[in-house]
């Protein structure tokens, strides 16, 4: 039979262990691979469509290093178990894998109609975080002249740079004289950076005593740009609703905003 002091030794130990896992974070959370020194890589091989106008061209992926199984995927799809693609245009397009520790890498990869020349590379300039100043801007080569673009399935003219664009994904398009085409899908980035508009902020609010600190209450330290790159849509998540910082007033919009678009562009180290 239990003494009365033991049970208040077990409830006491029970409330320290609920608090502990109220609190920042667990004991028992995996400490993340950090991404910046991964040896994961990618490569493309790809056969290029049999005519202008075909989609009937491939490209299939090729994954080293990093830590199996891997994830892939093309442009802005979303990530499978499949390293082949098919039914696809002349164009440049991204080529990406994940890995179980959920680091990612990208390769570009162009394939060409059969027999045609044409070429386009795409240069893009930020938006600004909740702006609209991003910029595409479309370098046709090969084939044969004049050019006709195309953005985001618009009106084609023969313009080719795109302003006052938010930041996203879009699809770009350059047609020839003779009617080939390539495509490219293209994003302009937030260009929120890291080191100087996010981190004060973690660092201010989130890494503070007894919570998100190396050798403090909390195991998972956010001093550690790998522990907060992997945790990034999670603190997205719990800034957004209130629940991050612990005990403390919501963040003001305009660093919650910050917070957002750097998570957005993927949490760079930047």
């Amino acid at each position: 039979m239990q003494t009365r002091n033991q049970i208040r030794i077990i409830t006491v130990s029970l409330c320290v262990s609920l608090f502990t896992f109220k609190g920042c974070s667990s004991d028992d959370a995996p400490q993340p691979v950090d991404c910046a020194v991964s040896t994961l890589a990618v490569t493309g091989s790809g056969s290029g469509p049999t005519s202008c106008g075909a989609t009937d061209g491939s490209i299939t992926a090729t994954a080293t290093g990093g830590d199996e199984p891997y994830q892939f995927a093309i442009d802005a799809q979303p990530f499978g178990g499949s390293p082949a693609f098919t039914g696809l245009a002349a164009g440049t397009y991204q080529l990406k894998v994940r890995d179980k520790n959920n680091c990612e890498r990208t390769k570009s990869v162009t394939i060409n109609a059969a027999g045609s020349t044409l070429a386009a590379t795409v240069n893009t300039t930020v938006s600004g975080c909740k702006t609209s100043d991003g910029v595409i801007t479309i370098n046709a080569s090969g084939g044969t002249a004049p050019y006709a673009y195309q953005i985001a399935g618009g009106a084609t003219s023969g313009t080719s740079v795109y302003d006052n664009l938010a930041a996203g994904n879009y699809s770009v398009k350059v047609t020839d004289n003779t009617g080939c085409s390539v495509t490219q899908n293209v994003e302009v980035l937030n260009g929120t950076l890291y080191s100087t508009e996010v981190q004060s902020i973690i660092t201010a609010n989130c890494a503070v005593s007894g919570c998100h600190v190396s050798g403090g209450a909390a195991s998972v330290s956010f001093t550690s740009f790998a522990n907060v790159q992997s945790r990034a849509a999670d603190i997205k998540s719990k800034t957004q609703s209130g629940e991050m910082p612990k005990d403390a007033a919501k963040l003001p919009q305009a660093q919650l905003d910050l917070i957002s678009c750097w998570v957005e562009d993927g949490a760079l180290n930047n």
